[in-house]
């Protein structure tokens, strides 16, 4: 298939995109920033830190102010190798940076979805709607707050237009559309969403599949190619992927301690709320029946009235797409839908992921392609349809009385109280689009007309939908780049850690939350703690390390100890009576600090080999017998008398650590620094192991005298990936790039 020539008005649609991303970020025009919650718990922090990272040259592999340290770029959210991150962190700047990502990319995801729908021979009004239904909807838009997903979505066209032209370009001419295809999928899988990769490759595979008038074995020679390009973008992102598969083994996801499988399903009032605006409202509790991900799942009334008409009028070539959203908006209801739950909970890759609300993102993105082809069939009804004044004004009647009926209707039926206010909305928008395919006209250019019209409406009720539910949260440039302002209060450089209560009201639907996400800066959470630089026991974000629900969040004074805890801040007095008070804000913060705090590297002369639970226990125990013994997962027994010996602090990064020690006995220096797979250590530049002490912690054994102890992270995940991801960039190139022999 050959896309056909634009005829209609391009400036036109280039006009008023512009006009409609004006009307939508208006308050970026007038000088504030995209602020959403896990903005601010993730995103803000991560790019501070990756700004970091890559001004000191480094990969940023390990965070070391997290959870007393943790992986970093395994966290595919944290976009460490997403070429676009990159661009916008460092010309920008991490605050700055998340604004111009998302405007970027829900513009990205319109274009990928024009460019698909005239790929699919959709008229230039038609693929308008699809672009801007997908692009510039209530659900893109406010998605913002998920960057991550924004982004892997923002190549859904891209990616299925190419996969289009691997099954239309057989032989070796197939080679080009692959090598976009795998590029597209890497780019899809380092922006940081799987689960948006994984339904990508589904409505890949259907629309691959699918091809109408095609005989059963190239159809299967095309889905062998849609999918050897996908595990070919899985090979070009081994590098972000293996880390991300080996921090997912080491967390509580994989150890069967997580407590919330299928936590934020699509309910069916939601399902309800993608075409009638306040559906879902009032929602239930955050951690109830309703998801919280997705802050808006609207898409517009006439859209999905569209893509209804698309799938049943359609041309057989966009069927794959209606058999994607119904499959999509089932896996999306996960919990409260009994065959989802189902392949959620035991069918791998689905398995591995725990936001089924997810999925909706590929139906909408299903539904704004058949909107395309709904503005088409009405272009063509309007050839047959013979104009009437007396048609226009029974249908212009009968849309009057819908919108009077319809919210008593809501009423009786028991739906949710919001649903009556935005019942008037759906006979609406349903009314003015059949004004226009009834509105007498003549000539030749009839269902042309009809299809800018319908176009211009959809495109008018995109804007309207913003005006009525509501942009996503934006802050003034000024307060986002205002300092941590009590970091003069902590001694510089700062040897110990810091406890932030990351239990405290951080979204708006819970009680008391107030103005905490703008203060969260001043209060440190949930993670903005990175941006100050300040080491932290606690930490916010996915996937959770194995120990984290009983030592990094367990609250616990013997664990602030520990961990090396020499301050506090939270939103309300100090935790306990013995801390000293430094600073009070004038929201009731208090910055405090503790005299009973270990240091984060010292030395015992005892050590066990004991079980988990017996670790924790001796964590737990107000004794802290820790001070004077190790309580080893692995590695040998000791017991020595008890003698002073000394830790020096030479060199520290991120990933490196260099301590000068002098131990009276043969000791086992314990670090307060999370034990996880890769790291190395060297005494006297001689291999050392490291062992797991005090259920979280690193040790590695000295014998008495003065040496010199490093750590180094060293994964081998991320060294087997980066081979992984060289070579299979290396072979693409080649292949892509060979002449053809000379006959």
């Amino acid at each position: 298939m050959t896309a056909p020539r634009t005829r209609g008005p391009a400036g036109l649609l280039l006009v008023g995109l512009l006009v409609l991303l004006a009307f939508v970020y208006a308050p970026v025009l007038e000088g504030n920033l995209f602020a959403g919650r896990d903005l601010f718990r993730m995103f803000f922090p991560d790019s501070a830190f990756l700004l970091e990272s890559l001004h000191a040259g480094e990969v940023p592999l390990w965070n070391p102010y997290l959870r007393l340290g943790q992986p970093f770029a395994a966290t595919l959210y944290s976009q460490v190798y997403y070429p676009p991150r990159w661009a916008a962190v460092l010309l920008t700047g991490p605050i700055v940076s998340m604004t111009v990502m998302q405007v970027g990319h829900v513009v990205l995801a319109a274009a990928g979805v024009f460019r698909l729908c005239r790929r699919l021979r959709a008229s230039w009004a038609a693929a308008a709607v699809a672009g801007v239904t997908f692009g510039l909807s209530v659900l893109m838009t406010r998605l913002g707050t998920q960057q991550n997903v924004v982004d892997a979505a923002a190549w859904s066209g891209f990616l299925v237009g190419a996969a289009l032209d691997v099954h239309h370009r057989p032989g070796r001419g197939a080679l080009g559309p692959m090598a976009r295809l795998a590029v597209y999928g890497a780019l899809s899988l380092f922006a940081g969403s799987p689960e948006t990769t994984l339904w990508q490759g589904m409505v890949a595979v259907l629309v691959a599949g699918g091809a109408p008038r095609c005989a059963s074995v190239a159809r299967v020679r095309s889905v062998a190619r849609v999918t050897g390009g996908f595990a070919l973008a899985a090979m070009l992102a081994a590098v972000a992927l293996l880390p991300a598969a080996e921090f997912a083994r080491n967390s509580l996801r994989m150890q069967g301690s997580w407590r919330w499988p299928l936590v934020w399903s699509m309910s069916w009032p939601q399902v309800l709320s993608a075409l009638w605006p306040l559906a879902d409202w009032p929602r239930d509790r955050y951690w109830g029946e309703d998801q919280w991900f997705i802050l808006s799942v609207f898409l517009g009334t006439l859209p999905c009235a569209l893509a209804l008409l698309g799938a049943l009028r359609g041309p057989r070539r966009v069927r794959p797409f209606a058999v994607g959203a119904l499959v999509l908006v089932a896996l999306s209801l996960g919990r409260h839908f009994a065959p989802a739950s189902w392949v959620l909970l035991h069918v791998p890759p689905f398995s591995l992921f725990r936001y089924p609300v997810k999925y909706f993102v590929g139906a909408a993105f299903c539904v704004s392609v058949l909107s395309a082809f709904g503005v088409d069939a009405l272009g063509r009804l309007a050839r047959r349809l013979r104009p009437s004044r007396l048609r226009a004004a029974v249908a212009l009647v009968g849309m009057v009385g819908a919108m009077a009926a319809l919210g008593p209707v809501a009423r009786a039926l028991s739906m949710r109280a919001s649903a009556e206010a935005g019942a008037p909305w759906v006979p609406l928008w349903l009314g003015l689009a059949t004004l226009v395919v009834l509105w007498p006209r003549g000539g030749f250019a009839r269902a042309r007309q009809v299809r800018q019209g319908v176009a211009v409406l959809a495109v008018l009720e995109v804007a309207a939908s913003h005006a009525l539910l509501g942009r996503p949260g934006y802050a003034p440039l000024e307060s986002l780049l205002r300092p941590f302002s009590l970091r003069v209060f902590l001694p510089q450089p700062y040897p110990g850690r810091i406890s932030v209560d990351i239990q405290a009201p951080e979204d708006p639907s819970r009680e008391g939350a107030g103005n905490t996400i703008e203060r969260s800066l001043e209060q440190l959470i949930p993670n903005r703690f990175v941006e100050a630089r300040l080491p932290a026991l606690e930490g916010s974000g996915a996937p959770e390390p194995v120990y984290s629900e009983v030592f990094h969040d367990a609250g616990r004074r013997t664990v602030f100890d520990l961990a090396g805890v020499t301050h506090y801040l939270r939103n309300g007095p100090p935790p306990y009576d013995d801390l000293e008070l430094l600073h009070t804000a004038d929201d009731g913060t208090t910055l405090s600090r503790s005299r009973t705090a270990m240091p984060r590297a010292f030395l015992v002369q005892r050590a066990r080999v004991v079980t988990d639970a017996q670790a924790l226990a001796a964590v737990e125990d107000d004794s802290q017998p820790f001070r004077h013994t190790a309580f080893l997962a692995s590695g040998a027994p000791l017991e020595r008398p008890a003698c002073t010996g000394s830790v020096e602090w030479v060199r520290q990064g991120a990933q490196h650590l260099e301590l000068k020690v002098e131990a009276c006995d043969e000791s086992y220096l314990v670090v307060s620094d999370s034990h996880y797979p890769g790291w190395t250590a060297t005494v006297d530049g001689q291999d050392a192991p490291i062992h797991r002490a005090d259920l979280a912690l690193r040790a590695v054994r000295v014998p008495r005298g003065l040496h010199m102890v490093r750590f180094d992270y060293r994964p081998l995940s991320f060294r087997v990936g980066l081979a992984l991801s060289v070579l299979s960039a290396l072979g693409l190139a080649a292949v892509v790039l060979r002449r053809p022999r000379a006959p």
